[in-house]
């Protein structure tokens, strides 16, 4: 079962002290587990939009496979996985039918922030504040069966480690805001681009809350 935790050591060793004391919110995967959310508008990126969060993995030995962070899929289509390569050594973007890789140093056991921009051109991918690479991938429109946190399905790609703080908007936020922000509250210390944010997670509760959506609250993900 996906556990709750309290995981203030990797995060401010991330980041130094956090602003007034915020940390994210934070879930720990175990490698067996996953969590799911119904499908909602507020996860497309198509139009172009940026999504972030927080990951560090935690695996010894490399799986077969590359660990999948989060997936917005349905059917045979994905509109955009992220994941994490199996030597921790870059970031995987897969994105309908292609997939890109971008550099990263993600194996000192802290927790590293992630941002993807989706442009009118393609992706822009960030860690730790700073661009890493550019892609020409681009997120379909598709029918999505649901998101899924800590594996490709629910079955398939499970990821080890901790995941926080995930927040998509419907904008593209800049540079400077996503690194004052990767350490405040997006809501109550006022984020710039607060009328752009479509969801945001609460993982002390399990959720995340779908903005302007009339079933916050019931979005729940279930672990299979």
């Amino acid at each position: 079962m996906t556990r709750l935790i309290g995981c203030t050591v990797l995060l401010v060793l991330a980041a130094g002290a956090a602003a007034d004391g915020y940390l994210p919110d934070l879930l720990e995967f175990d490698g067996t587990d996953t969590l799911v959310f119904d499908p909602a508008p507020q996860f497309d990126l198509s139009d172009g939009g940026t999504l972030e969060f927080w990951v560090s993995p935690d695996w010894t030995d490399a799986p077969d496979y590359d660990p999948i962070v989060l997936c917005n899929a349905g059917g045979d289509d994905i509109a955009y996985a992220i994941g994490i390569l199996r030597d921790r050594n870059g970031l995987l973007l897969v994105a309908g039918d292609g997939e890109d890789i971008f550099p990263a140093d993600l194996d000192d056991g802290r927790m590293h922030h992630i941002a993807l921009h989706q442009l009118e051109d393609g992706v822009v991918v960030l860690v730790d504040g700073e661009p890493v690479g550019t892609s020409g991938l681009s997120i379909p429109a598709i029918t999505s069966d649901g998101l899924w946190l800590g594996s490709l399905d629910g079955e398939n790609d499970m990821f080890a480690g901790a995941i926080a703080g995930f927040r998509v908007w419907d904008t593209v936020v800049d540079q400077a805001t996503l690194v004052e922000f990767a350490f405040k509250d997006a809501v109550f210390d006022d984020h710039p681009y607060l009328d752009e944010l479509t969801a945001i997670s609460d993982f002390e509760v399990g959720e995340v809350m779908l903005v302007d959506d009339e079933s916050i609250g019931d979005d729940q993900g279930d672990a299979p």
